[in-house]
């Protein structure tokens, strides 16, 4: 895997994995993501070759809904990992729900074999502001450098990461880094034009 917008070279395998899947959450009844992005089904996000993209010893932070909370589990363990606790990100503002109003999103965080925990001091919750739709916040960068080892790679990123690190990243906003096999996105595409 190679990287595809600048010099830098990607690593085919990464020690941390950040993902925020579009979830398809319309058997559920609940809509109007599909307005923003392109949804993808559980099957094809639980198929995703995530486990060749981590090293042996590796953590995942996994983004779910209170909807998709259950599938999230099933995502991170499809793609090798065992969920280990949630991050709560705490909105403090009142969103849609069809049984509870939802003002919070969770971070699954995850492992595989015996990747070290840097900070052992984090707490299961973040405060931080809400912008457009569905942008995570930027404080999650901050979070996961503390607790996670690089390099990381963020899968469907909507822009580069407002960080230092080791950050690739793969996602149809963006310009990717790296290709996930089965997978597009339409950076792909304009980078297959550009080398024809």
């Amino acid at each position: 895997m190679t990287d595809t917008s600048s010099s830098r070279v990607a690593p085919t395998r990464f020690r941390t994995i950040l993902a925020d899947p579009p979830w398809d959450h319309q058997q559920q009844g609940l809509k109007g993501a599909e307005r923003h992005y392109r949804l993808m089904s559980l099957d094809r996000i639980k198929a995703m070759p995530v486990s060749d993209l981590a090293e042996d010893d590796a953590h995942l932070w996994l983004w779910v809904t209170n909807a998709s909370l259950r599938d999230g589990y099933d995502v991170a363990e499809a793609w090798g990992f065992t969920p280990r606790s949630v991050l709560t990100w705490v909105k403090f503002r009142l969103g849609l729900g069809t049984y509870l109003r939802n003002s919070t999103e969770h971070l699954l965080f995850c492992t595989r074999g015996k990747a070290p925990v840097r900070f052992k001091s984090q707490p299961t919750w973040l405060n931080a502001p809400v912008q457009e739709h569905s942008r995570k916040p930027d404080e999650q960068y901050a979070v996961i450098e503390r607790v996670s080892a690089g390099p990381y790679l963020e899968l469907f990123a909507r822009r580069q990461p407002p960080s230092s690190h080791d950050w690739f990243v793969w996602g149809n906003e963006v310009d990717a880094d790296i290709q996930v096999p089965g997978y597009w996105v339409p950076s792909d595409e304009h980078n297959q034009r550009e080398r024809r």
